[in-house]
C-alpha cells in the first residue's frame, strides 16, 4: 500500500465532505422559516440567512459585521450591545428580546438566542443564532398588563371600602359582648387583607412590566429588617415557630418597604409549604462584600426539574398536592425583581420532602457608597 497516496486520497474525501455539509447547512438555513445568523471569533456577524434579509430587506454586505446594528431600535441598541458584548466575553449562551425593523419600516419584537460555537479542537469560533417574531406575544403581555393595572385599582377602592366596615362590624360586635359574631368579622377582615395583598402584588407585578416600579433608598440595618419582619409573621402564624440563627451588624442601601416584602414573600412561602411541620429557620450572616440571608423548611421540597423556574413570573409546580395550595405564581418572581434591583441575589435549594432553603445574597453599604 502506498501509504502517502493513501493520505492524499484520505485528505481529498474530508474536504469534500467539508464542502458537502457546508453545503448542506448553507440549504438547511436558507430553508429554515426563523431568523439566522453566525458571527465570527471577532464578534463580527458573518452569515445571515435568507429568512432574516427578507424579514430586514436589507442585503448581505450591509448587514455584516455591526451593519446588522443598524436595524435595532434606538431604545433597545445600548442594553442589546451590552448583553451580546458580556456573553461574548464569558462565552456563555444567551437570551434578549428586542425589536427589529422590518422591510416596512415597522419594528417588531424578536427574541434571540445566542449560542457560542467551537471548532473540533474546542477552539471557540463564535456565535451561532436563531431569532422568532414574538411581536404579537409582546403586543398581548402589554395589553394583559393594562388589564391587571386597570382592574386592580377597580378593585383596590371597594375593597378598601370593605375593609374599614368590617373592621367597625367587629368592633360593634366586641363592644356589645358578641364575641361569636365578633370572630365572624375578624375572619372576613383577615380574608380581605388577603384579596388586599393579592390586588398589591398584581399593581407591583404591572409596574415592573412597565419599569414603573419605584424604589426609596436609604441605609438601614439588615437585621433589624429581618427581625421586624420575623415577629411581624410570628404574630399572625401559631402554627410556626420561627427562629433565627446568627446576626449581622451590616447595614445595605436599598428600600427597605421591598426588600421587607420580597423576605416576606419568602417566609411565607415556607410556611405554606410546610404544614405538616412547626419549624422555620431563619439563618443571617455576613462578609465584607454580602449580607446573607437563608429561610429554612421542611417541608414537602421541590423536585430538582422545578428549581430553574421557580422564579418564573406565574409559575406553579403542577401536581395535585401542590395545585392545591393558594396563590398565582407571583410572589417569589417579585421577590426576585426586587432583590436584583438591589444588586443582590436570591436562589433555591432544596431536597424533596425533607428541606427547602432560599437564600438572599445583598450588597453590604460602605461608606464610600453614592
Amino acid at each position: 500500500m502506498n501509504i502517502e497516496h493513501e493520505k492524499k486520497r484520505v485528505s481529498i474525501n474530508t474536504s469534500k465532505k467539508g464542502v458537502f455539509l457546508e453545503e448542506q447547512f448553507l440549504d438547511m438555513a436558507n430553508s429554515a422559516p426563523v431568523l439566522l445568523w453566525v458571527s465570527n471569533a471577532d464578534n463580527l456577524r458573518i452569515f445571515f440567512n435568507k429568512a432574516w434579509l427578507q424579514f430586514t430587506g436589507r442585503t448581505p454586505e450591509e448587514e455584516y459585521g455591526n451593519g446588522w446594528l443598524e436595524g435595532i431600535h434606538p431604545n433597545d441598541l445600548k442594553k442589546c450591545i451590552k448583553i451580546y458584548k458580556e456573553s461574548f466575553e464569558k462565552r456563555e449562551a444567551f437570551k434578549m428580546e428586542y425589536r427589529l425593523r422590518r422591510n416596512d419600516g415597522q419594528y417588531r419584537w424578536i427574541l434571540d438566542n445566542g449560542k457560542p460555537r467551537y471548532t473540533k479542537n474546542k477552539i471557540f469560533d463564535g456565535y451561532i443564532g436563531s431569532c422568532v417574531d414574538i411581536h404579537e406575544i409582546k403586543e398581548l403581555e402589554h395589553r394583559k398588563g393594562q388589564f391587571i393595572t386597570a382592574a386592580s385599582h377597580e378593585l383596590k377602592t371597594p375593597v378598601t371600602s370593605l375593609n374599614v366596615y368590617l373592621h367597625l362590624i367587629e368592633e360593634y360586635f366586641k363592644n356589645n359582648k358578641e364575641e361569636k359574631y365578633a370572630s365572624f368579622a375578624s375572619g372576613a377582615v383577615e380574608q380581605v387583607n388577603k384579596i388586599t395583598e393579592l390586588i398589591n402584588h398584581l399593581l407591583d407585578l404591572s409596574r415592573l412590566q412597565s419599569g414603573s416600579l419605584h424604589f426609596e433608598w436609604s441605609v438601614f440595618s439588615f437585621y433589624k429588617l429581618v427581625n421586624s419582619i420575623v415577629k411581624k409573621i410570628q404574630l399572625t402564624t401559631p402554627t410556626h415557630r420561627i427562629e433565627i440563627q446568627g446576626s449581622s451588624k451590616a447595614f445595605i442601601k436599598g428600600d427597605s418597604e421591598r426588600l421587607l416584602q420580597a423576605i416576606e414573600n419568602v417566609l411565607t412561602n415556607a410556611i405554606k409549604y410546610s404544614e405538616n411541620h412547626d419549624k422555620i429557620i431563619v439563618k443571617l450572616s455576613e462578609n465584607t462584600k454580602f449580607v446573607n440571608l437563608s429561610v429554612i423548611d421542611f417541608g414537602t421540597g421541590i423536585d430538582k426539574i422545578h428549581l430553574p423556574k421557580i422564579f418564573d413570573r406565574f409559575y406553579r409546580i403542577p401536581g395535585e398536592k401542590e395545585e392545591t395550595y393558594p396563590g398565582l405564581g407571583i410572589g417569589l418572581y417579585l421577590s426576585q425583581q426586587i432583590v436584583k434591583n438591589h444588586k443582590g441575589k436570591i436562589w433555591v435549594e432544596s431536597i424533596r420532602n425533607k428541606e427547602t432553603k432560599f437564600n438572599l445574597q445583598i450588597p453590604v453599604h460602605k461608606q464610600t457608597d453614592l
